[in-house]
């Protein structure tokens, strides 16, 4: 075996590692592996890279940048603007928007003609794509009662309507995560056998991870099966936070 052949196949081994660790729904270890396969990748050329196996190369450049984001630059990755990014999970029909600070920073409340549609942590909103504030929207007072209320432990549960937009089988995970008590967790493979679909575990990661109501539809009681806290779009200080709010006993991984 020559050297080239071994960067190829040494490619290969680390990208197949970090797709067991995502397998696994090992949130840190496939970050960690993916790091290193990527750099692996990159010191391929580009007839190399086609020698790569195709399921391979799709995980790599597409479906796990979709989750961790892009790669580094010059690696043949697509690598959107972060502003776009934070665009695109927007949901088009919001009518209305709201600033409201809490216990775990300022949150954008956003409404439309049918219910909340949108509730996300400040540093997750491209603030010029929001729509324009109404004092008098009705949706939006109750949901900013309501969360002074949780956030002050006089509340466990919402009542406000919500309208957020997906496809079937994100709704059905959204439905899930809600009915997830205050001050319990489930782990991913939990949530997937509630649903009756126990391989699922990854394709709910996702769905979880896309879920534009935070905190109401409580994606932050979602968990790695060995306890530890796993990713968080808001990020893990914000996932410790809230989780701690609701008083769960964290295991320290």
């Amino acid at each position: 075996m020559n050297l080239r052949s071994g960067l190829i196949k040494e490619a290969c081994r680390r990208i197949r590692e970090a797709r067991k660790r995502w397998d696994a729904h090992e949130n840190q270890a496939c970050r960690r592996e993916r790091e290193r396969a990527i750099e692996s990748y990159e010191e391929l050329t580009q007839a190399e890279r086609g020698e790569v196996p195709e399921q391979l190369r799709v995980w790599l450049r597409y479906r796990s940048e979709k989750y961790f984001g892009g790669g580094r630059k010059g690696n043949g990755m697509s690598s959107k603007p972060i502003k776009e990014k934070k665009k695109e999970t927007m949901p088009t029909h919001a009518v209305a928007a709201r600033k409201v600070m809490s216990l775990v920073g300022p949150l954008y409340l956003l409404s439309s003609k049918k219910g909340l549609c949108g509730l996300y942590f400040g540093h997750r909103v491209e603030k010029t794509s929001l729509p324009k504030e109404n004092p008098r929207d009705k949706i939006l007072n109750q949901v900013e009662a309501e969360l002074a209320e949780y956030f002050a432990r006089d509340r466990e549960s919402f009542s406000i309507s919500l309208d957020a937009r997906g496809s079937q089988f994100q709704r059905a995970v959204w439905r899930h995560l809600s009915a997830i008590p205050f001050g319990e967790t489930r782990g991913y493979g939990e949530l997937a056998a509630s649903m009756e679909n126990p391989q699922a575990v990854r394709a709910v990661g996702t769905a979880n991870g896309a879920n534009p109501i935070s905190i109401i539809v409580p994606c932050h009681r979602v968990i790695g099966k060995d306890g530890s806290l796993t990713g968080f779009g808001g990020g893990l200080d914000i996932k410790r936070k809230l989780l701690q709010h609701e008083g769960v006993r964290l295991k320290e991984i």
